[in-house]
């Protein structure tokens, strides 16, 4: 039976694939939420800005509404942020041990549900946001961007160009160390192009 399982029994491949799946889904958690906290700071510096008449004023919203609904969007940005950098992210661990299909099926599957999970919680509060500020309108838009370019952008784009980064040649060690980069860049221009 072990020749057939290559060598592992049952028990070891799931404690193995167990390991894989829970990697891969932090990395991928944690990159999403990079994702989030970037879009809602950067739109929280920009009703701050507008508040402030900077880069100009939203229409029905009077100032002190724009500044405390930047302040509401910026906290809870960096709030996203800094539980990505408590994670797997922030710990800087990485898949080892594994083949890089195995890798690349991990981290499309979970980016995929990390994006299923979003497009959840964007349903629950999208109902809530109605009678708030416009800002909190384009705040859930954010989410649902985030979204559906984790389920669709970066298993499509970003795990392939992360796999392509790892398997680079040796002369290359210095790019290696940005394969979740990447994946960060892929989602986050796709969530742009999605807003």
């Amino acid at each position: 039976m072990n020749e057939v399982l290559g060598g592992e029994s049952p028990t070891e491949r799931l404690k193995r694939y167990g390991i894989l799946a829970y990697g891969a889904m932090g990395n991928m958690f944690d990159v999403g939420l990079v994702v989030l906290g970037t879009l809602f700071v950067g739109l929280g510096l920009t009703v701050l800005l507008s508040g402030f008449d900077v880069v100009g004023s939203i229409a029905d919203m009077s100032t002190p509404a724009m500044l405390g609904s930047s302040i509401i969007l910026i906290v809870v940005g960096m709030f996203a942020l800094g539980v990505a950098s408590e994670g797997p992210l922030g710990r800087g661990r990485r898949l080892v041990g594994f083949n890089v299909w195995e890798i690349g099926i991990g981290r499309a599957i979970s980016a995929s549900v990390v994006g299923l999970v979003m497009l959840m919680i964007h349903q629950l509060i999208s109902g809530i946001v109605d009678d708030l500020p416009v800002v909190f309108l384009r705040g859930a838009d954010g989410l649902h961007a985030v979204s559906v370019s984790g389920m669709i952008a970066v298993p499509l784009i970003g795990v392939p160009l992360s796999l392509l980064i790892r398997n680079l040649d040796d002369g290359y060690d210095w790019l290696k160390r940005y394969e979740l980069h990447s994946v960060f860049v892929v989602w986050l221009i796709a969530t742009l192009v999605l807003l």
